[in-house]
C-alpha cells in the first residue's frame, strides 16, 4: 500500500463503503467530489483503493468478509444501510491492508467507524460546502474543515484557517465546530470562527451560539453565550467579548475585506494570506491606520489607495512593497 493510501485509509474506506452501500444524495455526491478536488492526493488514493478492490476476488470468499455480509443483510431498514456501509469499510480494511491490517483489531474499527470529510483550501483560494443537513460552509483561504455524518450533533473541526457558517434550523441536532481547544454550538445561525496560531475570534452575525474552552489546564471549562452582533476573541491574554460590524466577519465572504482604522502593516498581513507574493510594508509607515473595503485577491488596490491617502508610497522597483512618502 502507497504512503498516499496510508495517510488517506479512513476517509478511503468511509467513502468506498458509503457508494457501495446504495446511491449517495446530491448533497453527499456534491461532498464526495469536493473530497476528490481537495488534494490530488485524494483522487490518487482513492483509485488505489478500487483497484486493490477489484483486483481481489478471492477475498470474496474469506469467511470474515461473509459474516460481515450475513449481518449486513439481516438488519432492516437504516439499520441495514448502516450496518451494510460499516460491513463494506471493515471489507476494504481487508482489502487495503490483508492479513496484516487484520491483525490489529484496534485499527479496523477506527478504520470502520464514521471518518470525517476533509475539505482544503490553498493560498488565495476559498470554498462554498453544502453539508447533508442543509447548512452551508464557507471556507477562506489556506483553510482546512473536517465535517462527520450529521447524527445526534453536527459535527465540524475547523482544524486552521478561517470558515464562515449558516447554519440550518434544528432544534434536535445542536451544530458543534471545534476549533484548537475552542468550540461553538448553535441550532441555526450564521457565524464566522478564525482560529490562527496564537488567537481564535468568533463573530456571530444572526442567532445566537455558545463557546466553550476544553483547555484542561484552565481547570473547568470556560463557557459564553453569544448574541448577534458581537465578537469573541481569545489569546494569551484571555477572553474578550465586544460588539462589533459583523460586515467585516461577512466581507471576505464575497471576496471583500473590510478594514476600519486599521494599521497598514496589519490590512497587508491579512492581504498576505490570500497571496503567495507578500506586501512588505516598512516599519515607518506600517503604523499608519486607514479605513477600506479592499478585494482579497488585488493587493494593488491597497498599495493604490495607501498612496492616494498620501499615507505611503510604492516602494521603488518593488510593486508590492510601501515606504515612507
Amino acid at each position: 500500500m502507497s504512503m498516499i493510501l496510508q495517510e488517506r485509509a479512513g476517509e478511503v474506506a468511509e467513502w468506498f463503503a458509503r457508494r457501495r452501500a446504495g446511491p449517495l444524495t446530491p448533497e453527499d455526491e456534491a461532498a464526495f467530489q469536493a473530497w476528490l478536488d481537495g488534494a490530488p492526493e485524494n483522487r490518487a488514493a482513492f483509485d488505489e483503493a478500487s483497484a486493490r478492490w477489484a483486483g481481489l476476488d478471492g477475498l470474496r470468499g474469506d469467511p470474515r468478509l461473509m459474516r460481515l455480509r450475513e449481518e449486513a443483510r439481516s438488519a432492516v431498514g437504516w439499520r441495514r444501510t448502516r450496518h451494510l456501509a460499516g460491513a463494506i469499510a471493515a471489507s476494504v480494511v481487508l482489502v487495503l491492508g490483508g492479513a496484516a491490517l487484520w491483525q490489529g483489531g484496534a485499527y479496523l474499527l477506527k478504520l470502520a467507524a464514521p471518518q470525517p470529510t476533509t475539505y482544503v483550501t490553498r493560498i488565495g483560494q476559498t470554498m462554498s460546502v453544502s453539508l447533508p443537513d442543509g447548512s452551508l460552509a464557507i471556507l477562506d483561504t489556506n483553510s482546512e474543515l473536517r465535517a462527520w455524518s450529521p447524527r445526534k450533533e453536527r459535527r465540524l473541526e475547523l482544524v486552521h484557517g478561517r470558515a464562515f457558517f449558516k447554519v440550518a434550523k434544528d432544534p434536535t441536532r445542536p451544530f458543534v465546530v471545534q476549533a484548537g481547544e475552542h468550540s461553538v454550538t448553535a441550532l441555526g445561525t450564521q457565524f464566522d470562527v478564525d482560529l490562527r496560531p496564537k488567537s481564535f475570534k468568533v463573530v456571530l452575525a444572526e442567532g445566537q451560539v455558545r463557546v466553550r474552552s476544553d483547555r484542561s489546564a484552565a481547570g473547568p471549562a470556560t463557557s459564553v453565550d453569544m448574541n448577534a452582533g458581537y465578537q469573541l476573541v481569545a489569546g494569551e491574554g484571555g477572553w474578550n467579548l465586544s460588539r462589533t460590524d459583523t460586515r467585516s466577519a461577512e466581507g471576505w465572504v464575497s471576496g471583500r475585506l473590510v478594514f476600519d482604522d486599521a494599521p497598514l502593516g496589519a490590512i497587508a498581513a491579512e492581504l498576505n494570506r490570500y497571496s503567495v507574493q507578500p506586501i512588505v510594508v516598512a516599519p515607518e509607515v506600517a503604523g499608519r491606520r486607514m479605513s477600506a473595503v479592499l478585494p482579497a485577491a488585488d493587493p494593488g488596490a491597497f498599495i493604490a489607495s495607501a498612496e492616494a491617502l498620501g499615507l505611503a508610497r510604492r516602494a521603488p522597483g518593488d510593486r508590492h512593497g510601501l515606504v515612507a512618502p
